[in-house]
């Protein structure tokens, strides 16, 4: 094989020689990315978030009617709600929130030791800690445990001391999960100890919050035993149902709520299952994409690795039937022809480098996504090697019948 009659060959054409190294270098970009891409959807969506997402259906409600800028009616209704709502069939436990798990942003703030120093800097994801205000049943309905230290219970309510006392001098009870207790408190326990946000009484096991946050921060959360009555927010309820009831209780819900009070839009009746699918939704949405578009970068390389053997064949006849009549065997003949594939693969993969760092930094900017691998990349290449040689093979196997007298004719 000489490399130079190969280089001189492809330079004389120039622009469909560009043309088909650019396609090449991006196909590997695209498919590397993809595996990525749908990589991380499948693990996102497989992940267990260690608490009750199968047995949970959440609705979420706005109010309506003024009677509800009173705290109390609010609360009345409320628990009338979850009466009604646990006494449906197949529903285990029922609870009121004030957001729900799974989510980006939410209800947030932060959470430091009580003797934290004015001047003292909080980790970042300290600073956007989730703040969850349910009833007493609240982390038990979600299926999640108390790894130590106590439950939350009806007199750590602190809801009538905030309407109608002074929430100045509220120290409320709270329950915040394992890593958010050791990320507080990293060199003590954190049970007993008082915070910005109230005293912790117990330490809840770690469950998934927040699943697009780093490391264990995805797990930080704290609980207070409070029910946020204000009228012009959503209300959000979080039923525990029984296996094979999720959609029995969904269908009954909405008209459960509205038999209590009808003054209230019901915006959203989910079950938890459908909204981790629906969080993912983009990243999914994104994967399959990048796969359609992955699949037709291969099959458009597969017929431009065809268009430009075959061309290569037609403008190179002549000298190939020169080789012939020079004393060159079929295999030699058939070797050059994949030669000047192999070369273009091997260029393309050097510019492959490029498209698959530019394509990950550029979707980082919109996306979470992890970082490329050398693995990936050489699996990409070895696709683009053997779709090549694959497409290459008719043209190369059609030079072995130039006949060396035909060829020569001209000459």
């Amino acid at each position: 094989m000489n490399i130079k009659a190969l280089i001189k060959s492809l330079r004389l054409r120039k622009f469909a020689t560009g043309l088909l190294l650019l396609q090449l270098s991006l196909t590997i970009g695209l498919m590397v990315n993809t595996v990525i891409l749908t990589s991380s959807a499948m693990d996102k969506l497989n992940n267990p978030l260690r608490f009750d997402v199968e047995s949970l259906v959440s609705i979420d409600l706005v109010p309506t009617s003024g009677a509800f800028r009173d705290p109390d009616y609010y609360r009345s209704i409320t628990q009338q709600d979850i009466a009604k709502i646990s006494a449906l069939e197949g529903v285990i436990s029922a609870a009121h929130y004030n957001q729900l798990p799974i989510q980006r942003g939410g209800w947030n703030g932060n959470l430091q030791p009580a003797d934290f120093p004015d001047d003292g800097v909080l980790p970042k994801y300290l600073n956007y800690v989730p703040q969850f205000f349910s009833s007493e049943i609240g982390l038990e309905n979600l299926g999640v445990e108390i790894v130590a230290g106590r439950a939350l219970t009806q007199s750590d309510d602190v809801t009538n001391d905030f309407y109608h006392g002074n929430r100045d001098e509220i120290e409320q009870n709270i329950i915040v999960t394992e890593s958010l207790a050791k990320a507080v408190f990293p060199d003590k326990p954190a049970l007993g100890e008082l915070t910005n946000n109230g005293r912790i009484v117990g330490i809840a096991k770690d469950f998934v919050v927040s699943p697009t946050h780093p490391g264990d921060t995805q797990f930080y959360a704290m609980f207070g035993n409070f029910m946020y009555s204000k009228a012009d927010y959503t209300q959000h309820y979080i039923i525990k149902v029984k296996p094979g009831f999720v959609e029995q209780v969904q269908s009954q819900l909405a008209a459960t709520i509205l038999a209590v009070q009808p003054e209230r839009d019901i915006v959203l009746v989910q079950s938890m299952s459908d909204r981790l699918s629906e969080f993912f939704v983009k990243d999914t949405g994104l994967a399959s994409l990048f796969g359609v578009l992955s699949l037709l970068m291969i099959a458009v390389t597969v017929v431009s690795s065809f268009a430009h053997a075959h061309f290569h064949v037609t403008q190179q006849r002549k000298y190939i039937g020169i080789r012939r009549a020079l004393g060159a065997r079929k295999i030699d003949i058939i070797w050059y022809v994949f030669s000047e594939n192999w070369l273009m693969t091997f260029l393309a993969s050097i510019l492959g480098i490029a498209s698959v760092i530019g394509l990950n930094i550029g979707l980082s900017q919109v996306i979470t996504i992890d970082k490329p691998d050398i693995l990936l990349y050489c699996l990409s290449v070895l696709v683009i090697f053997v779709s090549g040689s694959l497409a290459t093979w008719l043209p190369a196997y059609q030079t072995t019948k130039i006949s060396p007298v035909s060829a020569t004719r001209t000459l």
